[in-house]
């Protein structure tokens, strides 16, 4: 049965691909992701009005209908299958890799466990969004943008930690196949070769976020790279841009509260864009200006709504504060302190995004000279790093004003998730100088291939023998720094069972059970790493016994066992270290090992 179930849901995703691209008239490199955002909007609505479950197999259904279009066209020889090309063979056997790798990922990351996996998996168990009751999910107020499409994904194709994984990495690897978008001389392979380097270097960027963990910080940039690219691919059709504007931007929208930021610096080049245009009257402009804002703003708009009549009365994370001694937030006093912290984060040298921005900066510098001065040429590049920067220098005044007036003490005073905040924006501000330059190193080839043939694709022997150094160069580069992604990835799962995560899932299982465990646990564990001080042993707790009354502490001692039992079910031993009873202690010895042990008879 599942199975069939699987197979109906791929043979699903294909016909709504089919569809999108041949009814939707859209550029084959962006047809993923706008299938993606397309259907993730459908069933945010469906979630918010309470037909989640039915909104899932409607999706299903039509994408099957699309799918026996397919069938009929192929079988009346309307569908030609263009020949593979270099760049499809790399990209391909690259999402290949990755698939299979990610099938054998686990959650390791404490924000996991703590909201965006136990969001899915709430989801999952109940065919809903939390509600006010639901005891598991604590920040509910958590955009389920991505959360619905992983929810559709897993539904079909089980609940796997590797199948939720993967449901999110396909949106991913979507954004990196738009961005190639933006190459218009298809034949030449040195532009795909130096794009795609760029792409693998945003792994390093990537280091703090990972693509074997669902957050994210590193979906949001690669959402406005590829609607970006789709805005600068199809600028000449007014009505398909601002329409797959308004879905990727939507979507980014609800991905998190910080994609409302992200899909602001879209819209400034969307309208840009649009007011350039020529032949088109001011006022449709305008019409349309307007249009795409506001439906792309929707989404975003409708869930804090949602928010605020469902969860009313609740206080929730990211409350906007202004120093409010009631509110969770940080007070007045405490702003020069935090705002003191903030700058020496920004600039530290241990700090992966301002080393990536000194360094993005002075390759773009030297790259507009170099072009300049000896090839006679001017890049677009050097007016577009003036826009990164500045983009770059209002992200951070804007996270700034997230952990002054927004962020709940705790967390803002430790600077809570800076570096992830940082390589996000940076990811973006990479992604976007390499886009400009695979632009600029299109425009500077001294012959057009486009409609003209390849019999002659340089200036000159020499010039081919230096265009295929530098195909074996930036190739080179690029598949180190995905082979170096690689081991990273799979040195971090040998380590699982070592792990928080690991430890736990092998003492309790990953529980999946309807209705939630009532009954009371109490986790033993020790404080290294701060794992207990922090709030991440009782979050993974939570979530692999996917019970709510699960408290932790750091010893157990012959003094109060006593006590434990009276008041707990259920007790764990999650480190032996964290248990102090002491050999003479007959009764309680067996509590000295790691497990789970009953309390009570029920």
């Amino acid at each position: 049965m599942e199975l069939i179930k699987g197979g109906l849901f791929l043979a699903s995703m294909w016909g709504w691909l089919f569809i999108v691209y041949r009814k939707g008239k859209i550029p084959i490199l962006f047809v993923p992701v706008v299938t993606a955002v397309g259907i993730s909007l459908f069933l945010y609505a469906g979630a918010l009005t309470g037909m989640l479950n039915p909104s899932s197999w409607l999706v299903v259904g039509a994408g099957l209908l699309g799918f026996s279009f397919f069938i009929k066209n192929v079988a009346e020889k309307n569908v030609s299958f263009p020949a593979p090309t270099l760049f499809s063979v790399c990209f391909g056997s690259g999402i290949l890799i990755f698939t299979v790798l990610t099938l054998g990922f686990r959650f390791e990351h404490y924000d996991n466990f703590s909201h965006w996996a136990m969001i899915v998996k709430s989801m999952l168990i109940t065919d809903q969004l939390p509600d006010a009751g639901n005891q598991l999910v604590t920040f509910k107020n958590y955009p389920p943008g991505c959360a619905v499409f992983i929810y559709y994904v897993c539904k079909f194709l089980g609940n796997a930690q590797g199948v939720m994984l993967l449901a999110q990495n396909s949106i991913l690897f979507s954004c990196f196949l738009a961005v190639f978008g933006i190459i218009k001389e298809k034949q030449r392979f040195l532009l795909y070769s130096f794009l795609g380097m760029g792409c693998s270097l945003l792994s390093y960027l990537n280091f703090t976020i990972r693509i074997n963990n669902l957050l994210v910080d590193f979906l949001l940039p690669l959402l406005a790279m590829a609607a970006i690219a789709f805005v600068y691919q199809s600028r000449d059709s007014l009505w398909k841009t601002s329409l797959c504007t308004t879905l990727i931007l939507g979507f980014t929208c609800i991905v998190k509260n910080t994609g409302i930021v992200f899909a602001g610096f879209v819209l400034a080049y969307y309208i840009w864009n649009i007011g350039k245009k020529k032949g088109i009257a001011a006022w449709i402009k305008a019409v349309t200006v307007c249009m795409t804002v506001c439906l792309a703003l929707i989404p975003y708009v409708v869930w804090i709504l949602y928010v605020r009549c469902r969860f009313s009365g609740i206080e929730q994370k990211f409350q906007l504060a202004f120093g409010k001694q009631e509110s969770l937030a940080v007070s007045k006093e405490q702003y020069g302190q935090i705002t003191e912290e903030f700058v020496k984060a920004a600039f530290s040298t241990s700090n992966r995004a301002i080393l990536a921005f000194f360094l993005c900066n002075i390759a773009a510098v030297l790259a507009v000279l170099f072009v300049r001065i000896f090839l006679k040429k001017q890049w677009e590049l050097g007016r577009v790093l003036v826009v990164v920067d500045l983009m770059a220098i209002l992200y951070h005044i804007g996270i700034l004003g997230l952990y002054l007036f927004s962020m709940p003490e705790e967390e803002a005073v430790r600077l809570a998730g800076f570096d992830r905040y940082a390589c996000s924006i940076m990811v973006l501000a990479a992604g976007l100088l390499f886009m400009q330059a695979t632009i600029d190193m299109e425009h500077s080839f001294a012959v057009r291939i486009e409609g003209n043939g390849t019999y002659r694709a340089f200036s000159s022997p020499a010039a081919k023998l230096r265009y295929q150094y530098m195909v074996l160069a930036t190739m080179m580069i690029g598949v180190n720094f995905l082979y170096s992604e690689i081991n990273g990835l799979l040195y971090i799962q040998s380590n699982y069972s070592q792990s928080l995560a690991g430890r736990m899932e092998t003492l309790a299982g990953d529980r999946w059970q309807e209705e939630e465990d009532q009954r009371k646990y109490l986790v033993a564990a020790s404080d290294r790493e701060g794992q207990v001080s922090n709030g991440e042993v009782f979050y993974v707790s939570r979530y692999f016994l996917n019970a709510p009354n699960v408290e932790v502490t750091e010893r157990l001692d012959a003094g109060n066992m006593d006590e434990i039992k009276k008041e707990y079910d259920v007790l764990i031993i999650l480190d032996e270290s964290a248990v102090h009873t002491g050999t003479a202690d007959v009764e309680n010895a067996v509590w000295n090992r790691s497990g789970v042990y009953p309390l009570k008879d029920n």
